[in-house]
């Protein structure tokens, strides 16, 4: 039965910890898994990665069953050239479209009727090198501003950047064929906005951006283009088998 509406004028972030990713919920992820998704997930040879790749693969699929009378085995998913997961068309299923991500100690889901959307989320305290990370990240103006701030700082600045601007490559299902410095962000606006530059073919008013802090240690950006100008946010959190 199915307990969820995808609304054209909505998206759902579904968000689950992964510290209370329990043995019953892994076997149960892997019993919902395709042959496929069980050999990549034996392929990890961090037991960590392995985890996280599992739990996203039983977030998306019980999550995707809240919303059509499918069984969360049944899923079949594609993706394009630039590896963007996608439904099989065979599955007759319309309206509905999800982007998926995880990191170490969370996994989130968006799901909504909008076909262009993403999700990003990293850890907050995470040693990524933002030195050698900020000048191919960044666009310039950004750079500026993050070269200012106090060091202890620069992490938060360079996270939301980051996320917003993985989101949105996410959501248009380019992959790393977009140039992310020319994509220059507002985050201290309400919502934040955004600019391009460059080589980027785009409209930035199409898109609705949001940060979140679902916990103390991540930050999740979202981005979506929503056919109509209103378009709201609910995020929620779950287990990972999403069933409730």
């Amino acid at each position: 039965m199915t307990k969820e509406t995808a609304d054209p004028n909505r998206i759902d972030l579904w968000y689950a910890r992964l510290e209370d990713f329990t043995e019953e919920e892994q076997a149960a992820c892997l019993r919902l898994s395709s042959p496929l998704e069980r050999q990549r997930y034996e392929a990890f040879k961090s037991r960590d990665a392995g985890l996280q790749y599992l739990a996203g693969r039983g977030l998306v699929r019980t999550t995707l069953s809240r919303y059509r009378n499918i069984a969360p085995q049944d899923w079949r998913f594609l993706a394009n050239r630039n590896e963007r997961p996608f439904l099989d068309p065979e599955l007759g299923v319309a309206n509905l479209h999800f982007n998926l991500s995880h990191t170490r100690g969370l996994v989130a889901c968006v799901v909504g009727a909008i076909e262009e959307i993403g999700v990003d989320v990293e850890r907050r305290d995470r040693d990524a090198g933002l030195d050698e990370l900020a000048p191919v990240v960044l666009a310039p103006v950004e750079k500026e501003r993050f070269a200012k701030l106090p060091r202890d700082l620069q992490p938060e600045f360079f996270f939301a950047h980051w996320t917003l601007k993985e989101a949105y490559v996410k959501a248009r299902g380019m992959g790393l064929s977009l140039p992310v410095q020319e994509i220059c962000l507002d985050i201290a606006s309400s919502p934040p906005t955004m600019s391009f530059a460059g080589a980027i073919d785009d409209d930035p008013a199409r898109w609705r951006l949001w940060t979140l802090r679902p916990t103390v240690e991540h930050i999740v950006g979202v981005a979506a283009a929503p056919a109509g100008g209103q378009l709201s946010l609910n995020a929620r959190q779950t287990r990972v088998i999403n069933r409730d």
